[in-house]
């Protein structure tokens, strides 16, 4: 049942209207191009089966206890994520520069809207296009044209070539990437309840319809054998492997991190509006689930077409704007469920940056009284909007690529990392985009392993129990077992592999 909550919170802010409010903003908020985007071609790269295994393993043992524990924080402080940390800090005695946790975090939320802007603006660049072939197509040759391709009537290197485009022209780029930071902004401006949660309460209901119907789609016309067998398929070598080397690991609890939004403010930010009475552990299973759901089903609604099409599922970031619109171009409907699947991108990602630059506009609100959040939200976003277009810049093919006019801007041959090992991508230094990405996968475990070491050794035992909610002491003492050795040494480990023994040793 679903309680009704008070209008404002202990701190005279807003609170979620109620629980089923908050959990699509959360879900919404850890929901994003993570799961559409970057868990499939993760998958892809790592072996499939072994891979998922020790996702959901690193989701179940940390993402789950550094979940639990943001949330936590964000309701026991009723403030930002920096705030909170303050607040909690000074009740247990203890020095406020435990809040460098959630300045990493805010830090790391707002980076990643930079970029993440810019892809999403990708992703709004083949709705149109999508949208754009179906209407013409649909006026040529009637309703017959719903039953065809994708990009009907184009070759294959016409529409691999429609990505290299969009690349080489920096000003459509800075386009797409302009209207989606303005949608985000001009939610965010509204408030959690006339923005954030009316997006929500409307795109989340969308975004499981479409993808369950996508899945439908996949099921019928795609290879769901063999792309069951190359998610679920445990392929023992492939798991002893990445457990030996450290690979695969490290690349399931990075995208734990991602797309859970752990260690990035996010879920503090949220947990700030909660009810006193919301069930913390529910809500937080609840959450992980969702999320992780979500990215297994959108590999069994991708990687059939895939599969289908035969094309290579190891295709690496550029699966989803170069391998799928192929894909869905041999398929029959393609042209229909194509511009489904870049909705459900567009939907996906329009609820993760709402969160991503509410963490540093709820800060930045509350450093003065009254009401700016109109103010706070317009000028991160335009800064982020600043930067972004760097970011975009940085993507132009340097020398046009591709049989492009030559584009040897600033931002395309600019390496921020220079020749630094943790910076090199197939030994070729990383534009700012590839830089700032990598940056992050650094950040959010950092912040998560702080965040860990805050809740399982600073705050007392007997705060945690009552802010947090437990139903038993046993649950509670596997969650502070958890936090305190499982989260730390797990974390930690991933940083020092990612940070220093991948990039210096086994380069």
């Amino acid at each position: 049942m679903v309680q009704a909550t008070a209008t404002t919170s202990e701190s005279g802010g807003e609170t979620w209207s109620n629980r089923a409010a908050f959990m699509l903003a959360a879900i919404g908020s850890s929901v994003g191009l993570g799961n559409l985007w970057r868990f499939p071609f993760e998958a892809g790269q790592n072996g499939g089966g072994a891979f998922v295994l020790l996702y959901i393993v690193c989701v179940a043992l940390i993402g789950l206890p550094v979940l639990v524990t943001e949330l936590f924080v964000g309701r026991r402080g009723r403030k930002s994520a920096v705030g909170s940390v303050v607040v909690i800090a000074r009740a247990e005695g203890q020095s406020i520069w435990w809040s460098l946790q959630s300045w990493i975090g805010m830090l790391g939320a707002f980076i990643i809207l930079t970029f993440y802007s810019v892809i999403a603006g990708w992703v709004i660049a083949y709705v149109v296009a999508l949208f754009g072939n179906l209407i013409s197509q649909v006026i040529a040759n009637g309703p017959s044209a719903f039953l065809a391709g994708a990009f009907a009537g184009e070759t294959s290197e016409e529409v691999t070539a429609r990505f290299v485009a969009l690349l080489n022209d920096p000003m459509r780029m800075i386009a797409y990437h302009a209207v989606f930071m303005i949608v985000t902004v001009s939610i965010v401006a509204r408030g959690v309840k006339k923005g954030i949660e009316g997006t929500v309460k409307v795109l989340m209901p969308a975004f499981f319809v479409m993808l369950i119907v996508l899945l439908v789609f996949s099921l019928l016309q795609g290879d769901f054998g063999r792309a069951a067998n190359f998610l679920f398929g445990i392929r023992l070598s492939d798991l002893f492997t990445g457990i030996a080397d450290g690979s695969v690991i490290n690349a399931a609890l990075g995208q734990a991190f991602f797309s859970i939004g752990l260690g990035s403010a996010l879920m503090s930010t949220y947990g700030a509006y909660m009810a006193k009475d919301t069930d913390v552990p529910g809500s937080a299973r609840v959450i992980a689930i969702a999320d992780t759901s979500v990215g297994i089903i959108a590999g069994l609604a991708i990687f059939p077409i895939v599969f289908a099409a035969g094309l290579d599922p190891a295709g690496g970031p550029a699966l989803m704007f170069l391998t799928l619109p192929l894909a869905f171009q041999t398929m029959p409907f393609g042209a229909v469920f194509g511009l489904i699947f870049f909705c459900l991108g567009f939907f996906a990602a329009l609820t993760s940056s709402i969160a991503l630059l509410e963490t540093s506009t709820k800060w930045v609100d509350e450093q003065s009284s009254g009401n700016h959040r109109v103010a706070s939200a317009m000028a991160l976003g335009t800064a982020a909007f600043v930067i972004g277009i760097a970011n975009a810049l940085s993507q132009v093919p340097a020398g046009g690529g591709d049989g492009g006019a030559t584009r040897d801007l600033f931002w395309n041959t600019f390496y921020p990392g220079g020749e630094f090992p943790l910076f090199l991508s197939n030994g070729a230094p990383m534009v700012l985009l590839d830089f700032l990405n990598e940056l992050t996968n650094i950040i959010l475990p950092v912040s998560g392993f702080i965040a860990a070491i805050f809740a399982g050794w600073v705050v007392s035992t007997s705060t945690a129990r009552e802010a947090i909610g437990f139903q038993s002491d046993r649950w509670f003492n596997r969650w502070r077992f958890l936090v305190r050795y499982v989260c730390p040494i797990g974390i930690g480990a991933v940083i020092v592999y990612s940070a220093i023994i991948a990039p210096f040793f086994l380069s």
